[in-house]
């Protein structure tokens, strides 16, 4: 038993050490799908109703979150305004709001409580860069945090051969491979969302506008 122990310790470093190595040497780590192609309905609450089920444990614990979704449509507005929605009937908390956050200071930031929802654009909710927001204003608060970034489509699009090739992936090159990843499982004549995880922090809403939009 106690060399069990140690070999199952040895494999954890050994895992650790190569996670560590791969993340600073730049090999590309891809996108994980957490909600695959699905219809969407015409109010678009279901939307809502999934990525608070589907992301419960972060909901739960997270102090901010970081929306990237600005500047709004009607569609993004509408999915956002479900999601509080169903959050606060899910764990009975009223949901704070900062809608213009990057202009916040830090003591507006400090000042709002759990659950703290930031409104901002598509390229300071995510880390797949280096994030200025994050790492100046809202890293330094200590508290627990993951961002939801929207990325609307029409159709599958063609994907450039330096997105297959890139090692980190920026978040165009993130936006044509999840297209690509399942452009086959969406139906024509239908409206599709899913939502894919890249490392620990960072999700992305993918949402399927029609032509005419």
């Amino acid at each position: 038993m106690k060399k069990l122990i140690i070999l199952l310790a040895l494999a954890f470093v050994i895992i650790s050490v190569c996670m560590i190595y791969l993340v600073k040497s730049g090999v590309s780590l891809r996108s994980a799908p957490i909600i695959r192609p699905s219809d969407m309905s015409e109010d678009r609450s279901n939307i809502a109703h999934a990525l608070v089920y589907r992301l419960s444990p972060e909901f739960k614990d997270a102090h901010y979150i970081l929306w990237g979704f600005l500047p709004q449509n009607s569609e993004s507005q509408k999915v956002f305004a479900h999601t509080r929605t169903e959050y606060e009937k899910v764990f009975q908390q009223p949901v704070h709001i900062l809608e213009n956050a990057e202009a916040a200071t830090e003591a507006d930031l400090q000042a709002c409580e759990k659950p703290c929802w930031l409104l901002v654009s598509k390229d300071k909710a995510h880390e797949l860069t280096k994030n200025e927001f994050i790492e100046q204003k809202l890293r330094p608060l200590n508290r627990s945090y993951f961002s939801m970034t929207w990325l609307a489509f029409t159709k599958a699009e063609q994907v450039p051969d330096f997105c297959v090739q890139e090692k980190r992936l920026t978040l165009e090159c993130l936006r044509v491979l999840g297209i690509h990843e399942f452009q086959r499982k969406m139906k024509p004549g239908h409206q599709h969302f899913f939502l894919k995880k890249y490392k620990d922090t960072d999700f992305f809403l993918f949402f399927q506008e029609s032509p005419q939009q």
